[in-house]
């Protein structure tokens, strides 16, 4: 019997060697390729360019479709896909800190509240994410109208996603023009924009109410709401998309003040920059902002291919060099 219960034992810890395998083996490492990009202008309007990379691997895990990203203190990039994927990696920076590289790139599949990979693309269409004060990561999903919180310091990126606050109005929303905006504001709420009717929700999670829309971001026509993020001091910089066969892809980066996200109200925004026809560009939908190491406010704006032949994945560093935050 005791040769029975050290054979079982023996068996249950090899289980767990594999099943701990196997979760490690779940990061695919990528090689990426990055590829020098110029904007074509040193500056516009308030932003100096310092760097673009076009970013492209071979079909291993399914590189492509990035909605969204968020550069860490650390220098460390987190992405998500709007075909429920996460994304690792750490950009380069040359001595003046110009965007130069992307290394360490490795990607994993992101998981439901019950632990399993999403059953289809419509599920799993990640728009936007946001980094709480605890570590852990917001994310917004368009086709289905949620908020996932995911807990990256216990769970790596195969924990199962935790239920995130609802909000009012939001599955009234069509379904590809949803929840696509995200940031956290200095005191912990989260912010959250709908693509084309720029509604803007600022709810805290463990709430017990289902907020409505507090504010709304002021759009022209044809532009959509794709991402924010928190400046440093607090605002926000928020990041429009417009795309029109005869015109092509054009973006607006604007900032706008915490303290306007109030009832029922349309924000004041300032435009940073319009980048349009003559600058290289392509489907822009993630900013994300950070304090550089002199002071200043670096952003960086994320491109999604659509996982089409005819799109790149470009990756642009910008200064706010006057009239930002």
């Amino acid at each position: 019997m005791r040769a029975l219960r050290l054979a079982f034992a023996a068996l249950a810890l090899a289980a767990c060697t594999q099943t701990s395998t196997a979760i490690n083996e779940q990061w695919t490492n990528v090689t990426v390729t990055a590829t020098p990009v110029e904007l074509g202008a040193t500056q516009v309007g308030a932003l100096r360019f310092r760097g673009g990379l076009a970013l492209s691997a071979a079909s291993e895990g399914g590189f492509g479709g990035w909605s969204d990203l968020e550069v860490l203190d650390d220098g460390r990039v987190i992405a998500i896909s709007d075909d429920g994927k996460w994304l690792s990696a750490r950009i380069v920076l040359d001595a003046s800190g110009a965007l130069t590289g992307f290394t360490d790139t490795r990607i994993a599949l992101m998981r439901d509240e019950s632990g399993a990979p999403f059953p289809d693309k419509d599920s799993a269409d990640a728009e936007d994410l946001a980094q709480l004060p605890d570590g852990r990561f917001a994310v917004t999903f368009e086709q289905t109208h949620q908020i996932r919180i995911y807990d990256f310091n216990r769970d790596g990126p195969f924990g199962a996603a935790t239920r995130g606050p609802a909000l009012a109005g939001a599955r009234e929303l069509p379904p590809n023009s949803s929840l696509e905006a995200l940031a956290v504001s200095s005191d912990g709420a989260l912010i959250t924009g709908a693509e084309d009717a720029g509604h803007l929700w600022r709810v805290r999670l463990g709430q017990a109410s289902t907020p409505s829309p507090v504010a709304r971001y002021p759009l022209d026509t044809g532009f959509a709401l794709t991402s924010l993020d928190r400046l440093p001091n607090g605002d926000f910089v928020a990041l429009e998309r417009f795309f029109a066969a005869p015109i092509g892809s054009q973006a607006r980066i604007t900032t706008i003040r915490a303290q306007d996200i109030d009832a029922n109200r349309i924000v004041e925004k300032t435009e940073l920059a319009f980048l349009q026809y003559g600058l290289t560009l392509d489907n822009f939908e993630g900013v994300a902002a950070a304090r550089r190491a002199d002071g200043g406010v670096r952003l960086y704006i994320l491109s999604d291919d659509n996982f089409s032949a005819r799109q790149r994945t470009l990756l642009y560093a910008f200064d706010v060099v006057e009239g930002g935050s």
